[in-house]
């Protein structure tokens, strides 16, 4: 395809065994630059993808797969999903300094500093103990670094007022005036932050065994496809020696037979193989898909605190939902068993010679083969 990052079946392997960053762009191979995802759930960077629409559709790079897209741009909107974790990498990947003691801490020893919401400060390990040891600071909320509140998700961008509530109906959080507005049907739907995070987790959770299963069925496919492109390589060099032998004895008479029964061979091997090699690239490509977005969810839980997984966690869900929703084809639609009937139409063609009794024949009249032998045998 044009334009493609890989040839059909050039890097299956790279592909299937996952050799890539997740938040590594597979057309610049640098990290994501405003991540545009497309219908078929690859992503890459917008200016990556600048200029490939045609006709308000974009093909993707990877699998080919025509994505539709508005407005005057050309692009998808940008992932908000993959923006906040590359977002929250490039955070993490700065030395953190303790606001009590300028103490900066190394990438490697950021698991050991603390962050206090309250404050909107960071704390290494000794300062949490000896500052906010004190009873004043009992109620402040202290949590890991990675899952500091940003400001945009403490309080609401309406009101100014901090989130106390999540609707369960319109995903969203809520501040005390964002509830107080609301009909007395919606606030029916409403949780507090702390049971929602909770009922979110767990809902993540299936989503994510969902997609597991999908994954391990998708491996499972592939190898499957692999050992039957194998086979159907195989069948044809059978089938093509027992046609050879048996034409050995029998070459004046049946030249012509044998040309049509080899081509018939070649005919079902490279539509076999072709359908195979279709199916196992899809295949192939999907697990990009299915590899990254396991890869986002680990991060995302890791990362996110409670107020960015309700922001975010279920447009995850519904995305993880959607993927494993679509039709993908697992199982191969045809058998690799290639089949001639060369026995019958060498019989058939000896007919005069043997005296049998005449039927008629599946070559055509200008030479054709008939369906005994261009017939996709299943």
């Amino acid at each position: 395809m044009a334009g493609g990052i890989f040839s059909p079946l050039g890097s299956c392997a790279e592909l299937e065994q996952g050799a890539w960053h997740p938040l590594v762009c597979l057309l610049c191979h640098g990290p994501f630059q405003q991540p545009c995802l497309l219908d078929c759930y690859h992503a890459f960077c917008a200016s990556c993808l600048r200029g490939r629409a045609a006709a308000g559709r974009l093909r993707c790079p990877l699998c080919g797969h025509p994505s539709v897209v508005r407005g005057g741009t050309g692009l998808p909107p940008v992932d908000r999903l993959l923006q906040f974790l590359v977002d929250s990498t490039a955070e993490g990947s700065e030395d953190a300094q303790c606001a009590n003691c300028d103490r900066r801490c190394p990438e490697a020893d950021l698991d050991t500093m603390c962050f206090c919401n309250t404050c909107s400060q960071p704390l290494c390990a000794p300062c949490r103990e000896e500052t906010h040891r004190a009873k004043v600071f009992a109620r402040h909320e202290i949590v890991s670094l990675s899952k500091r509140t940003k400001a945009i998700h403490k309080k609401c961008s309406l009101h100014e007022e901090p989130y106390i509530m999540f609707s369960t109906e319109k995903k969203s959080m809520l501040c005390i005036n964002c509830f107080r507005d609301m009909q007395g049907e919606s606030r029916a739907h409403c949780i507090d932050i702390e049971t929602a995070y909770v009922q979110g987790c767990e809902k993540l959770d299936q989503a994510v065994l969902a997609v597991k299963e999908l994954q391990t069925s998708t491996r499972e496919a592939i190898v499957l496809l692999k050992a039957m492109i194998e086979e159907v390589r195989n069948s044809a060099g059978e089938e093509e020696s027992a046609i050879n032998a048996l034409f050995s004895g029998m070459q004046e008479q049946l030249s012509d037979r044998k040309k049509a029964l080899l081509k018939a061979v070649q005919s079902q091997h490279e539509e076999k193989e072709k359908a195979f090699k279709e199916q196992l690239a899809h295949l192939a490509s999907l697990l990009p898909t299915l590899q990254v977005h396991l890869v986002i969810c680990s991060a995302f839980l890791s990362s996110a605190n409670k107020a960015e997984f309700l922001d975010l966690g279920y447009q995850l869900m519904e995305r993880l939902q959607r993927i494993v929703k679509l039709p993908h084809r697992l199982r191969p639609a045809q058998t690799s068993k290639i089949n001639t009937e060369y026995r019958a139409e060498f019989a058939r063609c000896l007919e005069p010679l043997l005296v049998l009794t005449p039927r008629r024949s599946v070559v055509g009249s200008a030479g054709g083969i008939g369906p005994g032998i261009t017939g996709t045998n299943m």
